[in-house]
């Protein structure tokens, strides 16, 4: 137990420290320029790439301190904690993608919003006797006239990519982003999915993994595990966002400061000294 405390006390100084970097980058691109380590650092960003970048990384940043604030929890809300963790490693995928790619990534995703928001309000669910009918009467026609860029199969979506792929092409920008960022899915994205979606296996995972013995105390001490895993998959999905922000601008100070938590992340995490390169 001693060491589970000093695992989770290090794992949200690590957080903590990453979250003040984030809310220097949200800063830089809704505000302007900072001062920082005695550097003036400004965002180059095109203005789109900005305005998508804010909205998923601000989300992610918010549900990862509602993460740190029910981190204390043991026993069966641990469990509720997997969803939101696999939102914030969506949501810093997706930030470092807009970050890294070409800003018409960034133009489709926002012009999405408003595609998406129509067809939620006008849409076929179900078929049969067990439909429901909402908004036009032939909501794929209407789309198609309303919105052009998304008409057709494979492209009601901003991307065609999958997180992995996404990832992938992160990494071909900067490939220290792409690693903490594989790391964060491979820790939460699967067991999420089984939890989110009600299936026995994600409740016998939950249940049984790290759990040493069937005892009450001993359940209780293995979601203590579960906690420190979902923290370390999270943290290395905010290391992947604020690698990829910094790098792709140079903002040398920011890169040299997230690359020293990572490694504090790194040591916590496998109780190793990290023996890499920051790219």
């Amino acid at each position: 137990m001693e060491k589970q405390v000093e695992t989770l006390k290090e794992l949200r100084t690590v957080i903590a420290a990453q979250q003040e970097l984030l809310r220097i980058a949200l800063y830089m691109m809704t505000q302007g320029p900072v001062t920082f380590s005695d550097h003036r650092l400004k965002c180059i960003l095109q203005q789109d790439q900005m305005r998508a970048t804010c909205a998923v990384a601000m989300g992610a940043g918010q549900s990862l301190n509602t993460i740190l604030k029910l981190s204390d929890d043991q026993g069966i809300g641990v469990r509720d904690l997997y969803p939101i963790a696999r939102s914030v490693v969506e949501g810093f995928i997706n930030a470092a993608f807009f970050v890294t790619q070409p800003v018409e990534i960034s133009r489709r995703a926002l012009e999405h919003r408003h595609f998406a928001a129509w067809k939620h309000h006008n849409r076929i669910i179900g078929n049969g006797d067990i439909m429901i009918a909402i908004g036009a009467a032939d909501p794929k026609l209407e789309a198609a006239r309303l919105f052009p860029n998304f008409a057709g199969k494979g492209k009601e979506s901003w991307t065609a990519l999958n997180a992995v792929d996404r990832i992938g092409k992160i990494g071909k920008v900067v490939k220290a982003s792409a690693g903490a960022l594989i790391g964060a899915y491979g820790g939460i994205y699967a067991v999420s999915s089984e939890i989110i979606h009600g299936s026995v296996y994600g409740m016998s995972y939950f249940y049984s993994v790290h759990t040493r013995e069937q005892t009450v105390e001993g359940f209780k001490s293995g979601t203590v595990e579960q906690v420190i895993d979902i923290l370390i998959a999270v943290s290395h999905a905010s290391s992947g966002f604020l690698s990829a922000f910094s790098n792709v601008q140079k903002l040398g100070p920011l890169v040299l400061v997230e690359h020293d938590i990572f490694k504090r992340l790194f040591k916590v995490a496998t109780g190793d000294e990290w023996g890499g390169q920051a790219e």
